[in-house]
């Protein structure tokens, strides 16, 4: 056999593939309308591990993993179609949030930051010595917002301002790119309201994986299949468990008002251990 005749020996069975892929959809789009309707949960780990286990009897070992890894792909793909033909059958995307922001009249920041607030007149700025004070006082209504550096781009991120943002269920609505000394600054505005307009195209969210093999390069496929960019990511570990659990710290380049958005935030929630959205905004 030469090459063109493998060649066309695997156009035959792509074909085939294909064929099979869009039948096995179809199932998947009736999976989808019976779970919606009994508010069953799309995925289940434990069927799916039998579903493998089933599958891969008898294979041949050296290709067991490798089939393994399809079988994988291809309930992934499905979930994925039935989390977005479930939203569009029922209503329930788990997030809730204003399509429209107040500006901001009076304002929080942390002392060694407040020569970079330009955008509001000082006297309408409440100077505080930490980030968490900036939480109490946007929690308690004595301030509308805080201002602070979230990132020195190619440096780091701000582990305090991310505390204070989860501890304090806050949300960024702005985000400026400042350059100081050399230094290129994200400069971001927050407040307790997750606010979402058509101009964002940046959402900032936080996700506890679960603690097995694969569970974050799952996640980050789920990602790419929705075709969204990752601009950022970042981890540290999760203080409130003792099983070495990580946070990841994303950046994602979307908008929150689209469908496919939705449906991969819709997914997200139900395949991480904890998923908490930190804010949408526009980074020009």
């Amino acid at each position: 056999m030469n090459l063109d005749e493998v060649r066309a020996g695997i156009d035959r069975v792509d074909k085939q593939i294909k064929e099979l892929f869009i039948e096995r959809m179809m199932l998947a789009d009736n999976v989808a309308r019976i779970k919606a309707e009994t508010s069953d949960e799309i995925y289940k780990p434990d069927r799916e591990e039998a579903v493998i286990r089933k599958n891969t009897a008898g294979i041949d070992a050296s290709l067991e993993k490798e089939y393994t890894a399809l079988i994988k792909r291809i309930m992934e793909v499905s979930r994925k179609y039935q989390y977005g033909r479930t939203l569009e059958i029922k209503n329930c995307f788990p997030f809730s949030f204003e399509t429209k922001m107040t500006p901001p009249a009076r304002v929080a920041m942390i002392k060694p930051q407040l020569y970079l607030c330009s955008a509001i007149s000082r006297d309408l700025v409440t100077a505080v010595d930490s980030f968490d004070e900036i939480g109490a006082m946007i929690q308690e209504g004595s301030v509308d917002a805080g201002m602070g550096v979230m990132e020195e781009i190619g440096k780091g991120t701000s582990d305090e301002l991310n505390t204070m943002l989860r501890h304090y269920s806050l949300y960024i609505n702005d985000c400026q790119i400042i350059t100081e000394k050399g230094r290129m600054l994200k400069l971001v505005t927050f407040s307790n309201t997750l606010a979402v307009t058509e101009a964002h195209n940046r959402l900032k969210i936080m996700f506890v994986c679960p603690n097995k093999s694969g569970s974050l390069g799952s996640i980050l496929c789920q990602i790419a299949d929705y075709g969204i960019n990752l601009t950022e990511i970042h981890s540290r570990p999760n203080g409130k468990t003792t099983d070495w659990n990580y946070e990841f710290y994303v950046e994602l380049s979307l908008n929150l008002l689209e469908k496919e958005s939705q449906a991969l935030l819709f997914q997200l929630s139900k395949e991480t251990e904890y998923l908490q959205i930190l804010g949408s905004f526009t980074v020009e």
